[in-house]
């Protein structure tokens, strides 16, 4: 068998180690495949780049430090550090970079990393449990001392100190230890001895032995300690944690007991509950008649053996039991006091302290025990409610303090302390108005005492204030605490911080009745009060007030200014009205106003009036002067209807009806006006339904070149003939199409048959006859599959160029700078096709929009072609127009040309097309042909 060397190059690709080259400057210049990955990069780069990026952003500056300081000192690079988390993870790296050196200069640097997260993650682990281990220690009020392997002592807790008066200064080694806690030698060597003994025997770390010995503390007393080594998880074997338990009251009686060993066997024989005496020799025991009976067993049931004490101790505590008597009987120095649990004969198992005492021989062997059976589950049981209500007390979420029925504080906890700022030595002895607010009424304190007089409980919302002196609400509740004799000793309160809760309940309250913006009624609210109204029967003038021209104002100068605009009018409005009506935003720019009571015409006539001149009044808008007015429509209840959807209805007819006749003026309702809406909704109706019953068709009106008055262009007019109305005016129809949306279908329908005829005109009479097409705004903002994206496609179908078709748009739409409006606007022109700007002069835009929308022709409107023969006005701006607009590159239509002289003083001021009655009325396709011939 033979082997193929593998190329160094793929052994370093397809290592399993992140390996990397860099440059001098750092720069990685190769990395393989691991590295790449470590790094959550995507993809090798071809030219060096750094590796700053994948670092953690934390720790990003001490690596870059690190980086360079090692590239200017040519050394090698020992990094650990953390990377951006990749994928929500976490992850660590170490890395280990050597320099590469060619003839004293660096070249760069070579090395690898690797992913130490597991390691790392350990790491931390380790040290929040070490952390929180050294916590306990540092609290417990047990001594503890940790011991090194040579004898040197590393560590005390402050309970050591505070019990022995020793610190670490005084005791680095055990030796001095012992020198000072055992100063009698022949005592100290036979503490060593013990010590010796139990850590040899030590076969576990878990193993606990326990030795007696008595200590002598700083100030020369002496303390009798059951002192317990133990090893100590991952150390080395001779490090030892050690804990010192004080018994020196329990050996002051152990001894005491020793003393008057006849007289305790004596108090054995007549014993009362719980004694017991063993004799180790022979196996027997006496158990006191009154313990077997506490137990509920007769003798026959609990015999005198040790057997029948194990058969009715609880199976976890046997071993410890086993435990605790052979270090007693084992050791001078380890008492035989412990607690376990006996079943009774119920079955229950109750908690008992055994305590007891061995005789031993001369050679030191055990022959004889003595002790008792305390029963403690009473104790066991307050000390575990104790224990537990300090538990919920220290470390309930709820702010708990008492005090005394004349209001001194006595406790809390420190959840109070957390919401109120207070600490607890603050407040004990001190009086529970410190913490009461000023915006508690007199009548909430009442209600609290007569209810804890009465029912001993309050609950409810109250105020207090916190240390920083601020007021805070809170859910209280306070119970009184009485005595045997029904008489009240003390008042306990359980309370919350509901503050954000209740601001957050006050602004869902606001937000759901008032107006974000305006701080007006909002819609909804507005409608339940006139409900109300209606209810109540309570005759009310409803006034629906629309802002004119708004829009305008939002595209020009921005809709922060449009909402600051809203902000004054919505002022100027309330301050126009009584204080008692009432005045709502109903939406956008809409307002709402409800005059109360039975009013004449003249008084809402007066206060429509005032609105009206209000509102109209220039207003400054950071800076900015802005000029609107207002429609309003009037209606009455019950006047006009007794229904509320019926008002709202008759509102927005007189409304509309306003701006019909010119704006920023009211008008009340008419039941002319519901004819008018009812005929609007029809042909609305009809409308939806005539482009589908063939009712539309097509128009032309010639637009003729003045220099030679040829018919080179003509504008395609929608009409609609009604089946039943006959001809529907394009003022009335167009609009309500626009309103519903209908344009967008009808609108490319009128494109499609202007096309067509447009092809058929290029191929009869002139190859480059051109019609104008109107394009409404709304069909800008469409975006439906058949909108303008099709003309271009429609034209490419019929084999049609494009400047064929000349597009009409309004000065409006050049107002608006959206992206679909430019879109829209460049791709016909991308298509050749030509842009007219119809009404010129009527609307509002800047003339720099017409360059920057490349505008073909202009349109003058027929408003001021109209009697250009008597109006100088109206000439000189005709003539205005024309010379500007040559001026930027733009051909010029009049419209409403009617008679010769109008013509003439067109022509005179070159204008270049005309379009009016003077030359032809709007005429079918095949009479513009005739005509054309």
């Amino acid at each position: 068998m033979s082997t193929k060397a593998v190329p160094f190059q793929q052994l370093v690709e397809y290592a399993p180690a992140g390996i990397f080259h860099s440059d001098a400057k750092g720069l990685i210049c190769y990395a393989n495949e691991h590295w790449l990955n470590l790094l959550g990069l995507s993809k090798r780069k071809t030219d060096p780049f750094d590796w700053f990026h994948a670092i953690d952003d934390h720790q990003l500056t001490a690596f870059k430090n690190e980086w360079h300081s090692c590239i200017e000192a040519h050394e090698s690079f020992h990094y650990e550090t953390k990377l951006k988390p990749q994928n929500g993870l976490t992850r660590y790296i170490r890395i280990d970079a050597n320099p590469i050196i060619q003839d004293t200069q660096l070249t760069g640097y070579v090395g690898h990393i690797k992913d130490i997260t597991l390691r790392t993650k350990q790491e931390i682990e380790l040290k929040k449990s070490n952390d929180l281990a050294k916590n306990l220690i540092e609290q417990s009020r047990i001594p503890y001392a940790v011991r090194e392997h040579d004898d040197h002592i590393s560590y005390i807790n402050p309970a050591f100190t505070h019990v022995f008066g020793y610190d670490l200064a005084d005791i680095r080694t055990a030796n001095d230890w012992y020198e000072k806690a055992y100063p009698d030698e022949r005592y100290r060597k036979a503490v060593k001895r013990d010590w010796e003994y139990y850590l040899n025997n030590l076969e576990k770390v878990h193993d606990i032995a326990t030795m007696e010995a008595r200590i002598t503390c700083k100030n020369g007393s002496i303390k009798t300690v059951l002192v317990s080594p133990s090893k100590l998880l991952g150390v080395c074997e001779d490090q030892f944690s050690v804990s010192f338990y004080d018994i020196s009251e329990l050996k002051l009686a152990q001894d005491l007991l020793e003393k008057s060993q006849e007289r305790f066997a004596l108090a054995v024989k007549g014993s009362g509950v719980g004694i017991w005496d063993w004799n180790i020799k022979s196996g027997h025991v006496f158990f006191a008649p009154e313990f077997k009976q506490e137990l509920g067993y007769s003798d026959e049931e609990f015999p005198s053996t040790v057997a029948s004490f194990y058969q009715y101790l609880h199976p976890s505590d046997k071993q410890k039991v086993i435990t605790a008597f052979n270090n007693h009987i084992s050791s001078e120095n380890t008492p035989y006091y412990i607690k376990y649990r006996m079943r009774h004969k119920d079955g229950t198992y109750h908690w008992y302290q055994g305590v007891g005492q061995a005789l031993k021989s001369e050679n030191g062997d055990a022959y004889r025990m003595a002790g008792s059976h305390t029963n403690i589950s009473q104790q066991m049981l307050n000390h575990d409610e104790l224990s537990l209500a300090k538990m919920v007390f220290d470390h309930s979420g709820e702010a708990i303090i008492t005090t005394t029925v004349s209001g001194e504080i006595q406790a809390t906890n420190p959840a109070f302390s957390h919401i109120t700022g207070f600490e607890k030595e603050e407040l004990v002895g001190s009086n529970i108005t410190k913490i009461k607010s000023s915006r508690n009424t007199k009548f909430i304190i009442k209600e609290i005492s007569q209810d804890l007089i009465e029912k001993g409980v309050w609950a409810g919302e109250i105020w207090c204030i916190t240390k920083n002196n601020n007021d805070i609400a809170v859910s209280v509740i306070i119970n009184a605490i009485k005595n045997h004799k029904g008489e009240t000793k003390k008042f306990i309160a359980l309370f919350t911080d509901v503050t954000e809760k209740k601001k957050t309940q006050e602004t869902i309250w606001k937000q759901a009745h008032y107006d974000n913006l305006t701080q007006l009624l909002n819609r909804n609210s507005f409608a339940k009060y006139i409900d109300s109204a209606i209810v109540g029967q309570q005759p009310f003038a409803l006034l629906f007030i629309d802002l004119d021209h708004f829009k305008q104002v939002n595209d020009t100068l921005g809709h922060n200014v449009g909402d600051e605009l809203l902000v004054q009018a919505a002022h100027r409005i309330k301050h126009c009205v009584r204080n008692s009506d009432i005045v709502s935003r109903f939406g956008g720019d809409e307002f709402t106003v409800v005059l109360s009571g039975e009013l004449s015409e003249t008084i809402i006539d007066r206060i429509c009036t005032q609105v009206i001149e209000s509102l109209a009044t220039p207003y400054d808008l950071n800076g900015e002067a802005a000029y609107i007015s207002a429609s309003i429509g009037i209606t009455q209840f019950p006047k006009d209807s007794r229904d509320a959807e019926t008002l709202y209805k008759y509102a927005d007819q007189a409304m509309y009806n306003a701006k019909q006749n010119g704006r920023n003026r009211y008008a009340f309702f008419t039941k002319d006006l519901e004819i008018a809406a009812n005929r609007h909704r029809e042909v609305t109706s009809d409308l939806r339904k005539a482009l589908d019953n063939n009712e539309f068709y097509v128009v032309y009106q010639p637009i003729i070149n003045l220099n030679n008055g040829q018919i080179y262009k003509a504008e395609a007019l929608l009409r609609w003939h009604h089946p039943k109305r006959g001809l529907v005016s394009p003022n009335e129809f167009i609009p309500l199409a626009e309103e519903t949306g209908l344009i967008n279908e009808i609108g490319d329908w009128v494109f499609k048959q202007a096309a067509v005829q447009a092809k058929i005109l290029r191929k009869k009479i002139n190859e480059n006859f051109q019609i104008s097409i109107n394009k409404s705004p709304i069909q800008f903002y469409n975006d439906h599959e058949t909108g303008h994206a099709l003309w271009s496609e429609f034209l490419s179908t019929i084999n049609l160029s494009g400047s064929a078709i000349a597009v009409e748009i309004t000065e409006g739409l050049l107002l608006d700078s959206t992206e679909m409006v430019k879109e829209k606007l460049i791709d016909f022109q991308k298509n050749n096709m030509a842009v007219s700007l119809d009404d010129f002069g009527t609307g509002y835009s800047a003339l720099s929009y017409l360059k920057k929308f490349n505008i073909d022709y202009i349109k003058i409107d027929r408003s001021f072609v109209m009697n250009i023969e008597v109006d100088d006005y109206n000439r000189i701006l005709c003539e205005t127009i024309i010379g500007m607009s040559h001026k930027l590159g733009m051909k010029v239509i009049a419209e409403g040309v009617e008679n010769e002289q109008q013509k003439q003083i067109l022509l005179k001021a070159k204008c270049d097309y005309g379009q009016g009655y003077l030359f032809s009325k709007p005429i079918t396709a095949e009479h513009l042909i005739k005509l054309i011939k």
